[in-house]
C-alpha cells in the first residue's frame, strides 16, 4: 500500500457499498477490473481482504470460485437486464454482487 491509501473499516467500506446498474459499472468490465463476488461471502470482507492483502484467504475463495472477474456471459446477462448489483471499490478492482430477490 502507498502513504496515500487509507485503511477503511468495516463499517466505513459498509457505507460505501450501494446498488449500482451494470450500465452505470460496464467501463470498468472492459478495463478487466470488475470482480464477482458469490452471494454466500459477505462483499465487506473481501473489500476488507483485499485491502489488508490477504493473500491467502484471496486464493482461497478463487479457488472455490467465491470471488470471479467478470467473465462474458455475467456481463451479456446484466447488459440485456441491467438488474442492480451491490458494488464497492476495492483499488485496483471494483467488486460486485448480485441482489438476491
Amino acid at each position: 500500500m502507498n502513504e496515500n491509501t487509507t485503511i477503511k473499516n468495516y463499517q466505513e467500506l459498509k457505507d460505501e457499498c450501494a446498488p449500482v446498474f451494470y450500465k452505470e459499472i460496464e467501463k470498468f468490465f472492459a478495463k478487466g477490473m470488475l470482480v464477482l463476488v458469490a452471494e454466500a461471502l459477505d462483499i465487506i470482507k473481501v473489500a476488507l481482504a483485499i485491502q489488508a492483502d490477504d493473500k491467502q484467504t484471496m486464493q482461497k475463495w478463487i479457488d472455490q470460485s467465491l470471488v470471479v472477474r467478470v467473465h462474458d456471459d455475467h456481463a451479456i446477462k446484466w447488459s440485456k437486464t441491467n438488474e442492480p448489483l451491490m458494488a464497492i471499490t476495492a483499488v485496483p478492482w471494483v467488486l460486485v454482487q448480485e441482489i438476491p430477490e
